[in-house]
């Protein structure tokens, strides 16, 4: 099936920025802090510089396998990389990859809202409102998602801005001594942040619907660089307000924000910075559940990728809570899987899909 047969939006390469910047980090700067700290203690705030790397790498990545196969997402380019049987089977654990993982999403969302802010509330009333918002912006096509990324991704970014306000308490002295244990404990933590950017990989998805595909490597490669920076400075206010006790807790973050006062006045600004992050989980949900949705089409080849969006939707509802039932495997998973696995799928076997099509095509013109 071709893909202006199920999509017929164009999008620019400012709104790709401004939806795959909030697709990386909107679960990630609650929790990743934590989990990086356990490794990299007074380095933690490196450990974003070291796991970008896995970013840029997948960037450049999808972006050779664009160029060789312009008008194509990863479903379509897979079989003719790997011919059709192979191909499809590819396919299928892709398109399952990033269904699961838009349950753990979903699942990480609702987690924090229903264990930080709103206890009496059923966690199911998040699931099912996160989700139905987020597969009404699906249904409306990549340009709705888009448009609707440039307005949320503001708004959540702009109020990052409030960890300034607890300057006045940081310590310098929590970032002592510096690589007290050599390189390797921050590699374990920036193996963490991998994670995360390899989710650059979506970017293959996105590219055939570029006004201006040229820019496209240009683009990808700035919103890995934002995400680098956004980690680095979450990571810094972590480490210099909290030190190596942020460990403890799996929302050093939110333990900051709920810390600020200004003037004895002016308090509660959780409130705001929740209420950003629900704007900003809609979007990474959003973007998730379009190329699930997307994927499954076209495996399939059916006419519009919009007729599965609500059934879809209705599985993530169970996998949320099948995935992952509590808290305890949440962590565990995010610790021991989900660095190796997120980086196995998203850029190693990529860059093998990669190697097979240089190698195709160089046969192919040597004959």
């Amino acid at each position: 099936m071709n893909i202006d047969m199920l999509e017929k939006g164009k999008i620019s390469t400012i709104q790709m920025e401004f939806m795959m910047v909030p697709t990386i980090i909107a679960t990630g700067i609650l929790s990743v802090p934590s989990i990086a700290g356990r490794f990299a203690k007074h380095d933690m705030w490196m450990t974003p510089i070291i796991g970008s790397i896995i970013g840029f790498i997948t960037v450049f990545i999808v972006w050779k396998l664009h160029q060789l196969f312009p008008k194509l997402t990863p479903i379509e380019y897979s079989e003719k990389i790997l011919g059709k049987a192979v191909g499809k089977i590819f396919s299928l654990f892709l398109v399952s990859f990033y269904i699961d993982n838009t349950a753990i999403v979903v699942r990480q969302y609702v987690n924090f809202i229903s264990g930080n802010v709103m206890f009496e509330t059923s966690s199911v009333v998040f699931t099912i409102g996160i989700l139905f918002v987020s597969a009404l912006a699906v249904r409306g096509g990549i340009e709705v998602i888009a448009r609707s990324a440039v307005i949320c991704t503001t708004i959540y970014m702009s109020t990052s801005l409030f960890l300034l306000l607890s300057i006045k308490d940081i310590n310098m002295g929590f970032m002592l001594p510096i690589l007290e244990n050599g390189l390797l404990p921050v590699i374990k933590g920036g193996l963490v942040h991998s994670a995360w950017f390899s989710e650059f990989f979506l970017l293959s998805f996105f590219f055939p619907f570029l006004h201006h595909p040229k820019k496209g490597l240009k683009s990808g490669m700035k919103a890995s660089l934002y995400v680098m920076l956004i980690f680095t400075y979450v990571n810094f206010f972590v480490l210099t307000i909290l030190g190596v006790s942020s460990v403890n807790q799996f929302y050093p973050v939110y333990s900051i924000i709920r810390g600020i006062s200004v003037m004895g006045f002016f308090e509660n600004f959780e409130i705001i910075i929740t209420a950003s992050w629900v704007l900003g989980n809609f979007i990474k949900i959003s973007v998730f559940l379009y190329v699930a949705s997307l994927g499954l089409a076209q495996v399939f080849r059916l006419s519009t990728y919009r007729i599965v969006v609500f059934p879809l939707s209705l599985l993530l509802v169970l996998l949320s809570y099948w995935d992952i039932p509590n808290i305890v495997v949440l962590i565990d998973y995010l610790t021991r899987i989900q660095p190796f696995y997120s980086i196995l799928v998203q850029t190693v076997l990529p860059l093998f899909l990669l190697f097979i099509a240089l190698a195709r095509r160089k046969r192919s013109g040597s004959t």
